[in-house]
Formats: C-alpha cells, sequence, structure tokens
C-alpha cells in the first residue's frame, strides 16, 4: 500500500475543502485552549527533529480542537540573533566583527533580513505534509517592529523597577562572536575535554627557593594574575621536593634544595590518587601552617606587566578554596574568574587584561603567545614557565567545558561591561511559578529545570552584535544620565528635534487638471493654474495667514510655483522666501506625460504595483519618496523652530506622508487605495514629522544602524545616545506571549493577550529547558513582580522531548553524513508512520535513536495492519450492508451522519450485540476510549498512543481472527450483520481516536466507510477532524470480560508455543490442551463465568485447533497439550491443507471471496480418494465450491496446481462458475 500517495489526496481533500478553516470556525466563540508555537529560524532547512517536535504539538491541538476547544495556532519566526550572523558572516567570507563594521552594518544586516527568508517555503511545505495545521497565514515575525517595540515596553516595565542595571562583571564570552552570553545559553554549550593542566610555583618573596604551588587549568590566566589565595583553617605544609622524580616533567634540571607550600592534605590525596606528583621519594615536611598565617605574604609576578606593581602581589583570603582537587592554593586573575573577581573586588585588586575580547593575547606587553588564540597561547606559556623552572609539573586533566551554543568556539570568563536584569532578586518567584507547571516527563520539574532556575543568574541581556532587537538604552553625553525607551511614542517625544511645523499643499487646479492630461517633465511644464485653482490657492492661503508661514518650499513645476507665489503674496511673505526645489517635483510618468492618467493607472495591476514597477523612462514611487524623504530630511536638519509651507503635487504629498509615517509599501498603498486623489487641487495638510529609524526606502526600521543615528533630548539639555548593543535574541522569544500582539502598543493587543495567556500546552526539545521554557517564564515572572500580570507562569503543560540521534546515538550533523531526510522518509513510509514512531519509540524525554527499521516495523505493525482490518470488512461485509443508527455494541456512534436518511434509504434500526467477541471489543474500545483520553488529558502522549497499537493489534490479531468464521461462513445473515456492525462501528470510532495522532489515516478510513455504504455526509462533519473525539460509555466497559479473554489467549499463546515446540502445524488439528493458572495467577477459575465458559472454551478450542480445552488444576505445568496425532486427526490435518491450498489458489486467480467456484482433482491414491469423499462438504463449504469432482478433459480452468498434503501428492484445478456482482 502507498501510503504517501493516500496522504497526498488527503493533503490536497484538506485543501480543497478548507478542512483546516472549518476546523476552527465549528468551535469559534468556545473556550480558548491555548498554544505557543516555539519559533524556528527559516535560514536553515528543517529536520527530522522539527518533525518530532511538530507531531507532538499537532496531536494535543487536534484532541482539543476534537474536544470542542477554540484552538488558536499562531505560527512564528525567530528572525534575529547569532545563528543568523554566524551564516551571513561564512556566506559573505568575513572573519570577524571588524571585518563585518568594515563592510557596512547596514548592508550586512539587510543580509541578515533576506537569509531568514531562505527556507520559509520548505519549512511551510513541511509543516503541511506532517499534518501539523499551523496558521502559517498570520505568524509572529520577531523583527518586524511591532514585536521590537512590544519587547521594548517590558523592558520599559522592568527598568521601571530598578531591576536593570549596567554592570562590570566577569561574563561568559564567545571570543569568535565577540559578545556576552546568558547562563542559560552557556548551560546549552557544555562538553566533556581533556587538556594539560599545569603546577606552577610562584616565588615567595624574601624566602629562598620557596614558591607557593598553584595548580591551574588556564595557564593563559597568569599573565594576568592579581594574588594567590588560599582558605585560611586549611592546614599547609612547607615541603622539601628536592628529592623528587623530575621525569614527570621533560628536561626539568634537579635543584639541590626547593621547597614548595600547599596544603598539607593534599601530599596524601596525590600519592594515593595520582602517584605521579610526589612520587614518594623522600618527602620532607619542613614546617606547618594555619592557612591564616600565610595571608599577606608577598610574592613575585610570574611575568612583568606594566599594569600591575610586584609589591601588590600577595595571598589574600578565600572560603571557596578548597582540597577537593589542586594544591589548596588558587590563582586569582580577576579579570577571568566570577570568583576571582569577588575576590578582586573585596580586596581592591586590579583588574588586569592581556587578552582582547576576540580572545587573542595582547601584543606589546611581554607575555608569551602575543597575538595567537589563547587555547595556542597556553603552549607558550607553559613552555616559557619550563624554561625558568616555574613548571612544577603538568598532567592531563578531563572536565566539562562550556562552548559557544552556535559558533562552538570555547568561551572565556572575561570581565567587561554588560547590561543585566536582577534574576537573583525573583529566584523563588521562579521556583513558585514552576510548582504551578506540569512536566512531561515529570521529573524535569524538580529536576534538570528546577535546579536551574534555584540557581537563576542575573540575565546578561546585551549582545555586542548587530542583528537584533535594538537595545533602547540611551545615555546623556552631557550629565551621563540613563533612559529605557519603552515605545515608538515615546522615542517620538524624545528625539531631537527640530520643533519645525510643516505644512502640504497641492498646487491648486492647473489645464492639465482640467484637460485629464499627464504633465510630468519638466521639458513639458506649460500647465498654468486655471481660474478655479487660483481661487483654490487664494481661499488656502487665507486659512494659512495664522499659521505665521516663515519659509516656502515649491517644485519648480509652473502650477505649483504660481500656486507658492500666490500664497506668498496673500499671506503677505517676502517671495524670497520662496525655495524652488526639484526634489518635490511631480512624479515621473516616462512615457505617459502627456497622457491620460487612465493610461498611467492601467499599467499597473494595483497601486501597490507602483512602488516597485518603473514605467519606461519614469519612476516608481519608491523613487519619488527617496527624493521628497531626501528634501524633508535636509531641511528639517537645516532649520529650527520655523513654520514651512510645502507646495507640491499630489503623489509627493503621498509619498511624503508615507515617508513621514515610515509606512511600508502595503500600508502606503492603502492610504490612498481607492484611486481618488489623495490630496485635492489647493488643499492643504499639516504633516508631523519626527525624524525616526528609517531603512533607504525610508520605511521604519528599529534595528542598527538606523536606530543608532537617533539622540533624545535630556533633561540637562544634553544629547542622549543609545548604547550600541542589541538585545539577547531569547528575550524576542521569551517576551512572545506578549510581543506576538504587539502589547501593550497594537491596537487590540491587549484583548489578544488577555485571551492567549497563559498557554495551555507547549512542547519542545529538552534542551529549551535551558533556552525557551526558562525564558518565557523569566520573562512572565519578571512582569507579574512589575504588576503587569498576576499569573508568573505562562504555561500549563509542557512536554520535553528528547533530541533525535543516528543509529548510533550520535549527534546528526552533515559532516558526518548520518542526517535523515524528514521528506524522504515521509515519502516512503508515510507521515503517519513517521508521527507515530515518536510517540511510541521511548518515553518523550528520552532521545531517539533515529532507525528506518524501526519506521518499517511500525508502518507494518499499525498502519499495515489498520489497512488489512479495513480491507477485510470491505471485502467481507455484504454489499447493501448499512450501519444501524444507534450506538451499537458500544453505543459508539449514530453512524448515519445526518440521523436521517441515508443515500440508500432509511438507516438500520437499533442493534444489540450477543456474541461474546462483539462485547469484549465494545468493551475494549470504550475502555480505550477512557484511557486515551485521561492520558492525553495529562498530556501522556506516549502512553495514550501505545495503548491504540494494542488496540490495533487485539482487534486484528483477535477479533478479526476469531471473527473469521462469521464474515466467510456464517450461520445465518443475522450472524454475519451482527458481526459487519459490531467491525463497522469499532473502525469508525477509532479513525476518530486515531485522528489527532496519525490525521491521514483517521481521514482515510473515516472516509472509506462513510461515503462507501450509503451514508450522507453533512458538511459539518465532511471530515473526521470536524467530529467530535469519542466519549467512552462507561456502562459497556467490562474489566472481568477484558480480563477473562487476557487469560484466554495468555492460555492459547502458551499452547500454540507447546505447538511449535512440538514441531506441528497449527493446521493440524489436536485432541485436547489442559491449563492450570492462567496468566501465572493462582485462581485458575478466573476464565470460567455462568454463561460464558461455553464462549471462551470454543474460542481457545478454535484458536489451538483442538478438540477440547479442559481446566485441570492436578496437572503439573500450566498447560499440558496432547500432541498424539490419530488417523482421524491426520485425515481432518489433511482437509484443512487442502482448504488452505485452494483458499491460496482462489487468490492468487484473483477472485473474490463470493466467487463460486468447481473443484477438480486428480490424484492416483485410493487413501486420498476416501479422505476427500469423507471431507467433501467441508472441504466444499470452506472455499465456496459447487462441485468436487475428477479431473476431466477440455475443462479450462482458472489456475492449477499440484498440492503436498503431508500423505500423499494431489492435483488440483479451479474455475469460477458463478461471478460475483
Amino acid at each position: 500500500m502507498n501510503f504517501s500517495e493516500i496522504e497526498q489526496k488527503i493533503l490536497e481533500f484538506w485543501k480543497e475543502k478548507n478542512i483546516f478553516e472549518k476546523s476552527l470556525r465549528k468551535n469559534k466563540g468556545k473556550k480558548n485552549f491555548v498554544f505557543f508555537e516555539g519559533p524556528p529560524t527559516a535560514n536553515g532547512r528543517p529536520g527530522i527533529h522539527h518533525v518530532e517536535a511538530r507531531s507532538f504539538k499537532d496531536v494535543i491541538l487536534r484532541y482539543k480542537t476534537m474536544r470542542g476547544f477554540f484552538v488558536d495556532r499562531k505560527a512564528g519566526w525567530d528572525m534575529h540573533g547569532l545563528p543568523v550572523e554566524l551564516q551571513v558572516e561564512k556566506e559573505l567570507g568575513l572573519k570577524n566583527k571588524k571585518e563585518i563594521e568594515e563592510y557596512g552594518i547596514e548592508k550586512f544586516n539587510q543580509k541578515c533580513k533576506e537569509s531568514v527568508w531562505r527556507y520559509k517555503d520548505e519549512w511551510e511545505k513541511l509543516t503541511e505534509r506532517i499534518g501539523f495545521w499551523l496558521d502559517i497565514k498570520n505568524p509572529y515575525i520577531t523583527y518586524e517592529n511591532y514585536y521590537i517595540e512590544s519587547v521594548w515596553s517590558i523592558l520599559k516595565k522592568i527598568w521601571d523597577k530598578k531591576l536593570i542595571y549596567k554592570g562590570f562583571k566577569v561574563v561568559p564570552h564567545c571570543p569568535r562572536c565577540v559578545t556576552t552570553l546568558s547562563s542559560h545559553e552557556v548551560a546549552q554549550g557544555y562538553k566533556i575535554v581533556k587538556e594539560n593542566s599545569i603546577y606552577v610555583k610562584f616565588p615567595v618573596k624574601g624566602e629562598k627557593d620557596t614558591y607557593f604551588l598553584v595548580w591551574t587549568t588556564t595557564p593563559w590566566t597568569l599573565p594576568a594574575n592579581a594574588a594567590l589565595a588560599i582558605n585560611p583553617d586549611v592546614d599547609y605544609a612547607k615541603v622539601n621536593v628536592s628529592r623528587r622524580a623530575s621525569r614527570m616533567v621533560e628536561n626539568m634540571p634537579n635543584q639541590p634544595e626547593e621547597f614548595v607550600i600547599l596544603a598539607k592534605n593534599i601530599l596524601k590525596q596525590e600519592i594515593r590518587e595520582n602517584e605521579f606528583f610526589f612520587l614518594g621519594l623522600g618527602l620532607t615536611i619542613v614546617d606547618e601552617f594555619k592557612g591564616s598565617e600565610l595571608i599577606g605574604k608577598k610574592y613575585e609576578p610570574l611575568f612583568k606587566n606594566p599594569n600591575q606593581k610586584e609589591t601588590d602581589l600577595r595571598v589574600v583570603a578565600a572560603d571557596f578554596v578548597s582540597t577537593d582537587e589542586g594544591t589548596g592554593i588558587v590563582h586569582i586573575a580577576p579579570a577571568y574568574g566570577v570568583d576571582d573577581a569577588e575576590v578582586g573586588q573585596k580586596e581592591s585588586l586590579p583588574v588586569i587584561h592581556t587578552v582582547g575580547p576576540d580572545g587573542i593575547v595582547m601584543s606589546g606587553l611581554g607575555i608569551p603567545g602575543e597575538g595567537k588564540f589563547v587555547k595556542e597561547a597556553d603552549k607558550d606559556i607553559i613552555e616559557n614557565l619550563k624554561n625558568r623552572n616555574l613548571l612544577f609539573a603538568e598532567k592531563i586533566y578531563e572536565h566539562e567545558y562550556p562552548f559557544c551554543w552556535r559558533c562552538d568556539s570555547p568561551l572565556l570568563y572575561y570581565a567587561k561591561e554588560s547590561w543585566f536584569i536582577k534574576m537573583e532578586n525573583i529566584r523563588q518567584r521562579l521556583v513558585a511559578n514552576n510548582k504551578k507547571i506540569n512536566w512531561e516527563p515529570a521529573y524535569i520539574k524538580e529536576g534538570r529545570f528546577g535546579e536551574f532556575i534555584k540557581e537563576a543568574k542575573d540575565w546578561a541581556i546585551s549582545r555586542e552584535r548587530f542583528w537584533g532587537t535594538p537595545l533602547p538604552v540611551f545615555k546623556c553625553q552631557k550629565c551621563g544620565r540613563q533612559e529605557l525607551v519603552g515605545s515608538l511614542d515615546e522615542l517620538e517625544k524624545k528625539t531631537l528635534k527640530s520643533d519645525n511645523k510643516y505644512f502640504v499643499m497641492r498646487h491648486g487646479q492647473a489645464e492639465s487638471n482640467l484637460k485629464n492630461r499627464i504633465v510630468s517633465n519638466i521639458k513639458t511644464n506649460h500647465s498654468p493654474l486655471t481660474e478655479k485653482g487660483k481661487k483654490e490657492a487664494f481661499l488656502t492661503a487665507k486659512k494659512l495667514k495664522n499659521k505665521k508661514v516663515d519659509l516656502i518650499f515649491s517644485s519648480d513645476f509652473l502650477r505649483a510655483r504660481q500656486t507658492a507665489e500666490l500664497v506668498a503674496e496673500t499671506i503677505g511673505l517676502d517671495k524670497k522666501k520662496i525655495v524652488f526645489d526639484k526634489r518635490i517635483r511631480e512624479i515621473n510618468t516616462g512615457i505617459f506625460d502627456g497622457g491620460s492618467p487612465e493610461k498611467y493607472h492601467n499599467y499597473f495591476s494595483s497601486q501597490l504595483e507602483k512602488f516597485s514597477k518603473i514605467p519606461p523612462e519614469g519612476e516608481n514611487l519608491i523613487q519619488l519618496k527617496q527624493r521628497v524623504m531626501n528634501f524633508l530630511e535636509e531641511i528639517d536638519s537645516r532649520y529650527q523652530g520655523k513654520n514651512i509651507l510645502i507646495v507640491c503635487h499630489e503623489y509627493t504629498a503621498w509619498m511624503m506622508t508615507t515617508g513621514a509615517k515610515g509606512l511600508i509599501d502595503e500600508e502606503a498603498a492603502k492610504l490612498n487605495e481607492n484611486k481618488k486623489d489623495f490630496i485635492g487641487t489647493g488643499q492643504c495638510r499639516e504633516l508631523d514629522f519626527v525624524s525616526l529609524p528609517h531603512d533607504g526606502n525610508f520605511v521604519l526600521d528599529l534595528h542598527r544602524p538606523y536606530i543608532d543615528k537617533i539622540k533624545l533630548q535630556c533633561q540637562c539639555g544634553g544629547e542622549m545616545m543609545r548604547e550600541k548593543d542589541v538585545l539577547d535574541v531569547w528575550l524576542d522569544s521569551g517576551t512572545m506571549p506578549f510581543s506576538q500582539w504587539g502589547y501593550p502598543n497594537r491596537r487590540g493587543s491587549e484583548k489578544e493577550f488577555k485571551d492567549h495567556y497563559p498557554a495551555d500546552y507547549i512542547a519542545e526539545a529538552i534542551d529549551q529547558t535551558r533556552g525557551w521554557f526558562y525564558t518565557l517564564l523569566a520573562t512572565a515572572t519578571l512582569m507579574e513582580f512589575c504588576g503587569v500580570i498576576k499569573d508568573g507562569a505562562p504555561y500549563k503543560n509542557v512536554v520535553c522531548l528528547g533530541h533525535v540521534l543516528d543509529t548510533q546515538g550520535k549527534k546528526m550533523s552533515k559532516s558526518k553524513g548520518n542526517v535523515v531526510d524528514p521528506w524522504e522518509v515521509c515519502e516512503k513510509f508515510g507521515a503517519d508512520t513517521v508521527r507515530w514512531y515518536f510517540y511510541t519509540v521511548n518515553s518523550a524525554g528520552d532521545p531517539k535513536k533515529f532507525d528506518v527499521k524501526d519506521l518499517q516495523d511500525k508502518n507494518r505493525k499499525v498502519f499495515g495492519t489498520l489497512y488489512n482490518s479495513l480491507v477485510f470488512f470491505q471485502t467481507y461485509a455484504d454489499k447493501k450492508f448499512r450501519p444501524a443508527c444507534n450506538a451499537l455494541p458500544a453505543r459508539m456512534t449514530c453512524v448515519s451522519m445526518s440521523g436521517g436518511r441515508s443515500n440508500a434509504g432509511r438507516p438500520r434500526g437499533k442493534f444489540t450485540a450477543k456474541n461474546l467477541l462483539d462485547k469484549w471489543i465494545a468493551s475494549r474500545f470504550n475502555h480505550l476510549n477512557e484511557q486515551v483520553v485521561g492520558n492525553l488529558e495529562k498530556y501522556d502522549i506516549v502512553s495514550a498512543a501505545r495503548l491504540v497499537e494494542d488496540f490495533i493489534d487485539d482487534l486484528s490479531n483477535w477479533y478479526i481472527r476469531r471473527s473469521r468464521g462469521r464474515f466467510q461462513q456464517p450461520k445465518s445473515l443475522k450472524e454475519k450483520d451482527e458481526a459487519s456492525q459490531t467491525l463497522y462501528a469499532v473502525l469508525l470510532e477509532l479513525s476518530k481516536l486515531m485522528a489527532p495522532f496519525a490525521p491521514f489515516t483517521g481521514e482515510e478510513i473515516y472516509r472509506t466507510l462513510t461515503t462507501d455504504y450509503g451514508l450522507r455526509t453533512t458538511a459539518k462533519r465532511e471530515s473526521v477532524h470536524l467530529c467530535d473525539f469519542p466519549k467512552p460509555d462507561k456502562r459497556l466497559i467490562d474489566k472481568k470480560l477484558e480480563e477473562q479473554m487476557k487469560s484466554a489467549r495468555e492460555i492459547a499463546a502458551k499452547g500454540l508455543a507447546l505447538r511449535m515446540e512440538a514441531k506441528i502445524k497449527i493446521r493440524q488439528p489436536l485432541k485436547e490442551l489442559r491449563f492450570s493458572a492462567p496468566g501465572g495467577s493462582a485462581d485458575g477459575g478466573k476464565i470460567y463465568d455462568l454463561g460464558r465458559e461455553k464462549e471462551l472454551l470454543e474460542l481457545m478450542k478454535d484458536e489451538l485447533n483442538v478438540k477440547s480445552v479442559v481446566f485441570d488444576k492436578n496437572i503439573k505445568s500450566e498447560t499440558e497439550l496432547d500432541t498424539e496425532i490419530t488417523p482421524e486427526l491426520k485425515e481432518e490435518g489433511m482437509a484443512r491443507e487442502l482448504v488452505r491450498q485452494i483458499q491460496n489458489m482462489r487468490k492468487d486467480a484473483g477472485l473474490v471471496p463470493s466467487d463460486i467456484i468447481n473443484i477438480a482433482c486428480q490424484l492416483t491414491d485410493a487413501g486420498l480418494y476416501e479422505i476427500l469423499k469423507k471431507w467433501a462438504d467441508y472441504i466444499k463449504k470452506e472455499t465456496r465450491a459447487k462441485g468436487l469432482e475428477s479431473y476431466k478433459e477440455g475443462v479450462k480452468f482458472d489456475l492449477e496446481k499440484e498440492i503436498d498434503l503431508g500423505g500423499g501428492k494431489i492435483g488440483v484445478g479451479i474455475w469460477r462458475i458463478k461471478k460475483d456482482k
């Protein structure tokens, strides 16, 4: 079966019938179920891990929709940050920040903006292909102005609570990206590394050949040493190490007399654990003292540094110094360690930088390794120390080290200025809010996530980068005052302004207007004002008298010139104060000059196209806007506090207004979408203009470098410049519950936020415990602290998903060649199979070793089995079958969707199950239904899907297999109808139950069952996804029956195992099976129940092909099978084998079950003849044969074959005598 082909047809059906939209409409106005989509970035292709996450999202959203909730599914795109920048850097061949600045921030950011949409189509197509219903038409986009403004507003609230500060701290710093990282970013990038650690000797001042022995894993920090730290409560010893072995340090000369100071208990530890440190060779302790006695002792620097005074170097106390590893003495470099910086601040130590922000050792300081990256410089420093006999020992040290989560460079802890949010102030609130959240898996709540938030560090929110939400903090260059801007309105109000007032006037009516003719070329510029136009200009001028116009700027076209002069004369302004500027001329219409405006308009398909399409020899609206806005910005910078009249043309005024507002083309087109005059002849409007950040097309753009040009007016009269940093990209995604609606600045955003907060459900990979899951909680908790919201838990339920790895458990990467293409597996196995694999392969939070063999297994066992069950029903159900209108055995549904007539007439009347198998499958389904609902309500998707998988197996391999006789050889039409009604109802309701998990399969089964059997499907239920989720009928759940059936199956399974052990085929009847304790229970009688014993035993007899099944508590084992094959049993076995072979022949000949055949046999063995004669009626009945006769000449067989019956061979031919109609 081609599952991919089926799914493609379903996709076409959904699209053609707008099923997704209808599923939303049907629940509009009902209770919201809120979902937050974690925004991906479309600068990379979607991978198989995205299919995992989106499958877990979709199942809950579909389920809740079928439960009657309105489930809005707003898509989102994460557009900023290092991932985007690094990709663009690589494409442009740029190596560092300096080269980006040389290339140009504006051009670089434009490339970033373009790159984030590169794979948008592929993302959207894969989203559609896997059946993830998402509103991709109205996504939130983190680089849009409304989103950035919302982030600013949130920061403003935090700023007002004095939770944002700029601090000089040691922070995690990426030398490749040259920027700070936050603690949650650092937590994503740890690796186990092996590198050299060294034991270094710091010469003690005034004590010959005596050294403080210090262990370090970062030799590159030694030139920045400012102190040595000891624990005042630890015992230290001065040890004579003159006789120690030197072979561990190559070429180290022997010293006649040498002493080192270290923690006393290190001696025993190192000898015991490492054996190389002193090697136990005649060590002599010459002195002992408490650490407190060492405080203040001076020592000599390892390296001369012009920024460090030798007299400053001393021993200080620090409680964090331990003897767990190292020597009990710690080298302090306040520039390169968090603990070091704290000690430095306490002891007033200097912060000495010997390494630049790019991780390169500074030149000119005389430090080994200058000009090299720190990790490379380590080798030079170690060699230098070795040559000066200051290296005591080296050893390989294995430890965790943080790497950049995006570029994979080793991080440095680096002292620098950064902006922070005080998270330590709200730790307890974070913990309290986390307690409100349901986590799946549950252990994440108090474990990985809970432990992390308990130790939440202040959030480093600033990044010294380019493509991101700008940090909206401005600092006065005069008084140093800082201010954070929280909205565009605030930015506009506080921007340093010219205080000019602008009035834009269109020229009065000209002859060209009267004659409906375009005059847009200065060379054809003879179109004077009409009398009406002069009157229009005069009337407007009178209104302008009280505006105190200081200057008039005018287009140099005749009609504008005449208008400007008339206005000046009327208001009493000297005509010398009229400036004619060609930048505010009419739009150049090119070849349409001199023609009718209609021809020009008809050249474009819409107003919007006028912005991009250039008429021959003319210009488009963007070009017009650029020249008029260049004009406006120039005069705004030239004049202060003036009232300025601008006399121009309609499209010139339109573009001036558009540029002043910073509108995008679509918004600008709407200003003039009715194709009426934007401004009438002779009319005048006041133009609000403040030069806000804009791109080269004068569209509002809050990014760098445009925002960098904005200056604010300080209270002291000074100018305020923006801090150049951008914000942590995780702040973008963390604010999405607010910012996706443009809260609180966008119209209607407060209601949208209120209706969509908090989220009922989110799901992402487990690494988001250090990413989005954390920043969502952090932002919401901050907003709670600020009084903006009452509930700081932004989501109620969260599913954490394990990473998708290759078959060996390794991370997938292109370089390793182990990446799985999601398109390929969806094409080969179907999207439902891939989805089902993720639901059931292991627990949600566990890593998934993705193996195609597992997909094949799921495809065959689940979907192959389910479709085979459907095919079985289609094959054996009567063609005139009509489902009963009641809920059938399980009260599952009124299967006539309309509740009225079906295409074939009235639906069947009520039906009640009597057969034990029907009752059992009804109970099993309702019990399953109850369990699935229970698990999905707990967001335990894995358990729910596994239960469905078990049910499919039960349905096929027990209910259908044990019911075959009722379909193929029913004792009566009533018996067949009862079986058909039951199987139909189960399959129909199962299609609904499966729809959230496997949307394509659920749809295909549902549509097959509701269209092939004369049912009229109303528009409301034309799709399974427009149906309600099944509701279990607890009255029909018979747990005792289910337990009994389970026991019966277990006994049967053991009996079949005994058959296999005895190598006896199932077709060979046997006499008897005896059993004692089914299912391992001591209560063997639990299988018995009055009125059921016979039916259960009959099922077991049929399954095992034995003549009797007997309970016998006296047998030695749980089951005993009588394997003696009597002649009679042997004969029956041969007859059964012949039936099986003829059934296969029917199938191979292309016959359908209802076709009637004749059978001809050719045999020479008299014994076989007697067997055939004896079992003829049985053979004919089982194979739907009218006759069983000897071979005759001239008969044309549909198929003939020689069959080995185990007791002789027989030639068999079959031919159809009555074709099914």
